[in-house]
């Protein structure tokens, strides 16, 4: 009875309710509803004109806050940096490099106006799996590939944001490594500055560039800001009153406050708190199973390239881009999880698993997965707006 029962074992992760997975994979897939409109040239936003880009925004900020709030808790699981920069990496390189290598090699041959010779010959091929898999800079097209679609400027658009999911990365590492976990007010001292310098920003009372850091300058200071709120989230758990008249507050305020300025100063409180507030107590019946939710990452993945592909089939309404991208990236988003992701994260177990057998502090925490969260996908260029930065020509 013993080895009957052990060879039928379940992972206990897999058999928790998980609602921050289940918001993660909701938000991704809706991310793909939010890109359908300029991937089919739609900026009006089905008749919402602007409103669209700030639900986009909205969608970003819930994953960065989520991305802050569970990096801080792996890190305070096992303060010891080079572990931790194995763990993220191992957690977001495998499927990186087989969605590009996928994109470069075998869609890209498929779709481009060049011939095959000129298209393998052209060292923008090849720049496209270099800049992307280093982070830094970063190339969004291939040559001839989707060159006639409405938005031919990016065959992933979505990538643009792991530098930034990185740059959060760091941040965490800095919090580690001068004990602020340990002194969690000081947390605001980081936070703070990133929205401060955005609202002079977008107020115009400080010139910054266009980009930093080889990214736009404005979600770069948004989204690090949101980063770190929901790395005080994580510190400032056991003290966070969590409600859901709380979200519905905090609703409100989003509606109030917005377009104006000061929106991208209140989203880096109120995401945060609602996104919490949600994962941790989302119903048990409304959350969905894990053997789906682990597809989260790899939707955000594959999400743009499968509507640019859609776009360039002739598919030219939002609508059936969205009713045919969700099940098509949802399928290669498990596809990712079963034949990458899983295997990387089991090498990243075998290479940093702790041998000294002691065990961070246990406490009464919201319920997380086994797995670690998928990294934020940002929004597309609307017209009008600067282009984001690519690898300089030659």
């Amino acid at each position: 009875m013993a080895d009957r029962g052990a060879s039928h074992r379940v992972d206990p992760a897999r058999r928790t309710a998980d609602g921050f997975g289940t918001l993660r994979l909701v938000i991704a897939c809706g991310v793909i509803g939010f890109h359908a409109m300029p991937i089919t040239g739609d900026y009006d936003g089905w008749g919402w004109g602007q409103h669209w880009y700030h639900y986009g925004t909205l969608t970003v900020a819930a994953f960065m806050a989520m991305s802050g709030f569970f990096v801080m808790k792996t890190w305070e699981r096992d303060p010891n940096l080079v572990r931790f920069w194995v763990r993220r990496a191992l957690r977001i390189m495998p499927g990186l490099v087989a969605v590009l290598v996928l994109c470069a090699l075998v869609l890209g041959p498929l779709v481009t106006t060049l011939s095959p010779g000129a298209y393998f010959t052209d060292p923008g091929t090849w720049t496209f799996l270099t800049h992307n898999t280093l982070l830094f800079p970063q190339q969004y097209v291939l040559p001839g590939v989707f060159a006639d679609n409405p938005y031919p400027a990016a065959v992933n658009g979505s990538l643009w944001c792991l530098p930034v999911e990185v740059l959060g990365y760091a941040m965490v590492t800095l919090v580690g490594l001068l004990g602020i976990n340990r002194r969690r007010y000081l947390i605001f001292l980081v936070a703070v500055p990133f929205g401060t310098l955005l609202v002079l920003h977008v107020n115009g009372l400080v010139d910054l560039p266009v980009t930093m850091l080889m990214l736009l300058t404005n979600p770069l200071l948004q989204y690090l800001a949101i980063y770190a709120m929901g790395i005080a989230a994580w510190l400032y758990r056991d003290r966070i009153p969590l409600s859901w008249w709380g979200v519905a507050a905090c609703v409100v305020i989003e509606v109030l406050v917005y377009p104006g300025p000061i929106a991208d100063i209140t989203r880096a409180v109120t995401v945060p708190y609602a996104v919490l507030t949600i994962g941790t107590k989302l119903p048990r019946w409304l959350c969905l199973p894990n053997w789906l939710t682990v597809a989260s990452f790899g939707v955000f993945l594959y999400g743009f390239p499968v509507e640019q592909t859609l776009a360039y089939l002739g598919v030219g309404n939002p609508w059936q881009v969205i009713g045919l991208g969700v099940p098509i990236a949802l399928v290669l988003g498990l596809g990712s999880w079963h034949l990458v992701e899983k295997h990387g994260l089991r090498l990243r177990t075998a290479l940093t698993e702790r041998r000294s057998g002691s065990e961070p502090r246990t406490e009464r925490i919201p319920v997380v997965p086994g797995y670690d969260p998928p990294t934020v996908e940002l929004p597309v260029t609307a017209p009008g707006a600067p282009a984001p930065a690519r690898p300089p020509v030659g």
